[in-house]
């Protein structure tokens, strides 16, 4: 009877931390940009930044060329204009998660689906203008592939900075707040074990 009391119990406190939050995870790896070969306050340009880190960086660009830019000891990816680039990651378990990055110029960004062949960002130009950190919460889907792109406006637009630069690029899982449920078997869980060391106590 104690061995079956105590066996519920524990089921129930595992599947009330099932259902609560689960860690959060950075899908996008080496989105701070950081390159030791760049000294501070100099640049460096790349054809393209295949194999930078763990992330498959492509150029898409027309001038074919990207920098990475040091200021100060920080350094960011830069884009001219009508530059673009992409790193492709997979979501190994789905969900919602927040897109950050931090951009100043003006540019655009989009996350495909390579799965389905589409688009879950508002189409493949989100734009965005000025100096700031984007945060978008987007939807993932379990053993899917993604690629993520970023670029900035093609010159000749008027009022408007045909570069951009981009750094501290991040896909973070949110953690889910424990709904009523979770609760209701913790508690449920803790009651069974208190019952079972009081009825242990009294013999």
């Amino acid at each position: 009877m104690h061995k079956t009391l105590t066996s519920l119990a524990a089921g129930l406190l595992l599947a009330a931390v099932g259902t609560g939050a689960h860690a959060a995870s950075n899908l996008i790896t080496a989105g701070d940009f950081e390159r030791a070969s760049v000294a501070a306050d100099t640049f460096d340009t790349w054809s393209n930044l295949g194999g930078y880190g763990a992330t498959l960086w492509g150029s898409d660009s027309t001038s074919g060329t990207h920098k990475i830019v040091d200021v100060a000891g920080n350094q960011s990816m830069q884009f001219g204009g009508g530059d673009s680039a992409y790193t492709s990651f997979t979501a190994d378990t789905g969900g919602q998660f927040n897109l950050s990055f931090d951009y100043n110029g003006s540019g655009f960004w989009a996350l495909y689906n390579q799965n389905t062949a589409s688009y879950i960002s508002n189409g493949p130009l989100v734009q965005i203008s000025g100096q700031g950190t984007n945060n978008t919460s987007l939807s993932l889907t379990d053993n899917t592939s993604y690629k993520l792109y970023f670029g900035s406006v093609g010159a000749g637009l008027p009022g408007l900075n045909t570069g951009m630069t981009l750094d501290n690029v991040a896909m973070t899982a949110v953690t889910p707040v424990p709904e009523p449920e979770s609760y209701a078997m913790l508690v449920a869980g803790l009651g069974v074990l208190g019952f079972v060391s009081r009825r242990r106590q009294q013999r």
